[in-house]
């Protein structure tokens, strides 16, 4: 899931970011798996099989909706986008990783890494 090779890493943020990519505007699976790709530098690299179980539970926690749309060219695709629930969902997620980055940070730069 991540080119660095620790997958847990990913998955302990792969709500948030998701959340975070679907709050600035809404997306379809392929283009979310490519935005994915392209803003993580390549860290993340789900694949759809790994993805749409993701996204199937955030829908049912409400956090996402999703609705099908037709484009003028190409195939019908399922749309998601994030709900009020999300945004609460994500605001908390997003404080969290925050003071949680911030700490290990400190640990690290306190240790001469950073």
């Amino acid at each position: 899931m991540m080119k660095s090779g620790n997958p847990d890493l990913a998955r302990s943020c792969t709500d948030l970011v998701l959340l975070t990519l679907l709050q600035q505007e809404p997306m379809y699976g392929y283009q979310i798996l490519t935005t994915l790709q392209d803003r993580g530098n390549g860290e993340f690299r789900f694949k759809q099989g790994t993805l749409y179980p993701v996204l199937y539970r955030m829908e049912r926690e409400g956090w996402i909706e999703a609705t099908w749309e037709d484009p003028p060219e190409g195939k019908r695709r399922k749309v998601y986008r994030v709900t009020p629930d999300g945004r609460k969902e994500h605001g908390k997620r997003a404080a969290q990783w925050l003071r949680f980055n911030d700490a290990v940070r400190s640990i690290l730069k306190e240790a001469g890494h950073v």
